[in-house]
């Protein structure tokens, strides 16, 4: 997160360099704008955190301009928002900083770091109550802050309840500790949930990984993720996927007419693919051209390497 958050600094605080080394004197100060990466949103942000930055003269004047950006005229991406929340927190206004994070995340919903610090800002402020009124992500950070900050017993055994935490994180870190300092029989509870998911985590951790391949739309990505070798695989659920299972199958035990056939069922399950879409097609055009890399190259394919030359 620290990282991340010294990134965004980078990019505000490089325009007072830039900004000094252009002009004896500062220009004058630009509305922002929409864009959070336009030169006028980029000008606003580098004069108003100058502001901040040099003295107590100008400070609540320029946190002022903050506030009300941030509510009336904030970037697509919450940027302004997420500029005065983390100054608002970082001088320990935790009630501010919370109200700004919240609007950050309304411009931006799947930001981790304001994600992250709205929960920071919420244990600082306590807010945790009212977070966890948001919405069902906000009931389960303060379900987290709750089991990570106190090790609270009902928090913990909820997430553990509900698989938001796995047998593995239970051995390290903070959750270790928590459940150390627990009874036998409170530790015995949250145990026999993690114990249960802990063969089906794995599979949910796959699911996940497929989901995230764009393979996915046009190949049995599965297997992979899980690990498995060719020879696991009995069968595949796309056609395109099964047809090259055989088509190598056929290839290893030297059975040309079988390899044919096979070949000219993947060959038109891509063909197949091309016309359904634009993202498709790419993906289908990369898997044709791997196959007839493979065909040509991988000494697994040498009885029927003639085939390479009708792609």
């Amino acid at each position: 997160m620290e990282a991340v958050v010294s990134w965004k600094i980078l990019i505000q605080s490089s325009f007072v360099l830039l900004v000094s080394f252009a002009n004896c004197s500062r220009p004058a100060l630009q509305s922002p704008t929409k864009d959070p990466y336009a030169l006028d949103t980029l000008v606003f942000l580098d004069e108003t955190l100058l502001d901040i930055w040099e003295g107590e003269s100008n400070k609540e004047e320029a946190l002022s301009r903050l506030r009300y950006s941030c509510r009336n005229a904030d970037t697509t991406d919450g940027f302004i928002c997420y500029s005065w929340g983390l100054i608002e927190y970082k001088q320990g206004h935790f009630e501010e900083s919370y109200s700004a994070f919240q609007k950050a995340l309304e411009k931006n919903p799947n930001d981790s770091l304001y994600k992250n610090l709205l929960r920071l800002a919420a244990i600082g402020s306590r807010n945790l109550n009212d977070l966890e009124t948001k919405s069902e992500e906000g009931r389960i950070l303060a379900l987290y802050s709750r089991a990570l900050e106190d090790c609270d017993f009902t928090s913990l055994h909820q997430l553990a309840k509900e698989a938001y935490i796995s047998f593995e994180q239970s051995k390290k870190g903070r959750i270790s500790q928590c459940l150390s300092s627990y009874n036998e029989e409170q530790r015995n509870q949250i145990l026999t949930y993690l114990q249960k998911r802990r063969e089906s985590y794995a599979d949910v951790l796959t699911k996940e990984k497929v989901k995230r391949d764009r393979f996915s739309k046009v190949w049995d990505t599965e297997p992979y993720h899980r690990g498995a070798s060719h020879n696991e695989v009995v069968n595949y659920q796309k056609p395109v996927s099964e047809a090259w299972r055989k088509f190598r199958e056929a290839a290893i035990n030297s059975r040309e007419p079988e390899a044919r056939k096979a070949f000219s069922n993947f060959y038109s399950e891509i063909q197949t693919y091309k016309k359904k879409g634009k993202e498709e097609a790419i993906l289908a055009t990369a898997l044709e051209r791997s196959a007839k890399l493979l065909i040509e190259q991988d000494p697994t394919y040498k009885n029927v390497r003639f085939l390479s030359k009708e792609f």
